[in-house]
């Protein structure tokens, strides 16, 4: 019998999923309070009383400037807010609104506390947002055991029940506001990334603008004014587009019927018109699909099968698009809004059977005991140096795109100014030389360093990456052997007590 249980989550852009895996060994999915096997990841603030779900995604039309939707685009943006009752929210607290959400209703279901949780994130977070996730995890009262890239965790849910001979995969996860594609090699329990790479802007939310610009386009064109300006009308023909979307991918078309100032327009969208419509981003997506590849030094003719997840893979242009690239058709036969949370459920189990062997029973370390899981790097990690003998910066990279994870490496440099005691280094994410087009995660400081030292003196700067893919940096003065104090100040973090404080906010909440 089950003592503990960990939860796998897959926190999506517009739905969010949880599992766990039960005592015969098996990953499942808990549904909601509403008995959904999916939630919308959208928070309506009611009055002094937080509603996560289906519920709250309804309010968005008649009360939207109470309701958050699309939180996880802003993951790891420190200038984005939302302000209610004179208090201004993080993209991680309004996360974990939606993580302590599901934490109620697993809680609910299995009728025990769930302290610990796999969380799973787009293989193409930076360290920025993944920093931003294990926060709003630990605000939500979680143990956050680890965080596991969305594609990977599609690829143990896969592995563990399908594969039983090595295959080269491509798992191409389209959701509601990202898109990752990786390749890897899937072996049963051996799970081996070989390249990934994304764009944290890409989804089913873009597909959704592009049916209402086209749908307002065509209501201005014979009623000669935009009905977009009124806030009710563009929240319900959001919600509107979302079901037009959903509905041609079963269907050849989709009739909307669209009213404002008394005036009524009956649009017309076929299918033909919204693969014309989104076609730049799938052209997008692919060639992204086209980078893995060449990253991975393979060819598309050595891909054995191509896996789906993400709720916008269901559209038939999406399909056909990979079928005419790749020349086989994809492998549907998996949820793909339910695979990702599996796949976390059963590095969930694995991470707690470490930790708290006796607490789970035999057929989980049987099953899972051996999983293996290699995964790299989404973007290099580097920091701010000069070119030697001039003024110009550049980003020095330290851990390569797609280098294999966990690992640490050094990398030594030289003091440029005479009587240094201290040194400061930008810590950046990015695959150019200008450090301007990166991203920066953060400022290194060493100091403490001795007194009189000359120009050149050399210091070795240690990075350190996870398998959850979270930097650290560590560094030394090798002239002096002095271990001096280090510490890197994050863009996106919080100190303990800060958590602390938001655990305290957050229980201090009404969830109906």
């Amino acid at each position: 019998m089950t003592k503990s249980f960990a939860v796998g989550i897959d926190l999506g852009t517009t739905y969010s999923a949880a599992s766990i895996v039960n005592q015969y060994g098996q990953p499942e999915i808990i549904p909601n309070s509403d008995g959904e096997r999916i939630t919308p990841s959208v928070v309506f603030f009611d009055k002094d009383s937080v509603v996560v779900g289906q519920i709250a995604k309804d309010a968005a039309i008649s009360d939207s400037d109470n309701v958050v939707q699309f939180v996880k685009r802003e993951m790891g943006n420190p200038n984005w807010f939302f302000s209610h009752n004179k208090q201004d929210m993080t993209p991680s607290d309004i996360s974990a609104l939606i993580l302590k959400k599901i934490k109620n209703d697993v809680e609910n279901s299995l009728g025990s506390p769930v302290q610990y949780a796999v969380i799973t994130v787009p293989a193409y977070f930076d360290d920025s947002r993944r920093r931003a996730t294990m926060i709003a995890g630990e605000i939500a009262g979680f143990k956050v055991l680890d965080l596991i890239n969305e594609p990977t965790a599609a690829a143990i849910a896969y592995g563990t029940e399908k594969s039983k001979k090595s295959e080269t995969v491509l798992v191409y996860d389209l959701g509601g506001g990202t898109f990752d594609a990786t390749l890897m090699m899937v072996n049963g329990n051996n799970v081996d990334i070989l390249a990934t790479e994304g764009d944290h802007q890409l989804g089913g939310k873009d597909f959704d603008d592009f049916i209402i610009k086209n749908l307002v386009d065509s209501f201005i064109k014979e009623h000669g004014f935009d009905p977009s300006r009124d806030d009710y009308f563009s929240q319900k023909l959001r919600a509107d587009s979302e079901k037009a979307k959903r509905e041609l991918s079963t269907r050849s078309k989709s009739v909307l019927v669209l009213r404002a100032e008394g005036k009524t327009s009956r649009i017309e969208l076929d299918r033909k018109t919204f693969e014309e419509l989104i076609q730049t981003k799938l052209d997008a997506a692919l060639s992204i699909v086209r980078g893995v590849i060449s990253d991975a030094k393979i060819t598309a003719k050595d891909i054995d099968r191509i896996i789906l997840v993400g709720g916008s893979t269901r559209i038939p242009a999406v399909r056909n698009t990979l079928q005419a690239f790749f020349g086989k058709e994809p492998d549907t036969s998996i949820n793909p809004d339910e695979v990702v949370s599996m796949g976390a459920a059963i590095m969930a189990a694995k991470k707690l059977a470490e930790i708290k062997p006796k607490d789970l029973p035999p057929i989980i370390h049987e099953k899972y005991g051996g999983l293996e899981i290699t995964d790299v790097t989404s973007h290099s990690l580097g920091i701010e140096a000069f070119t030697p003998g001039t003024h110009e910066k550049i980003n020095s990279i330290i851990i390569p795109r797609n280098s294999p994870i966990p690992t640490d490496v050094s990398k030594e440099f030289v003091s440029t100014i005479p009587n240094q005691t201290a040194v400061k280094v930008i810590v950046y994410q990015g695959e150019f030389k200008d450090p301007t087009l990166c991203n920066q995660v953060g400022e290194f400081s060493l100091v403490g360093l001795p007194p009189n030292r000359p120009p050149g003196c050399k210091i070795r700067v240690t990075f350190t990456c996870g398998t959850n893919g979270v930097v650290d940096v560590s560094a030394v003065d090798i002239e002096s052997g002095f271990k001096a104090q280090t510490q890197v100040s994050y863009k996106v973090g919080q100190s303990k007590e800060q958590v602390s404080t938001k655990k305290d906010w957050l229980k201090s909440l009404t969830f109906d």
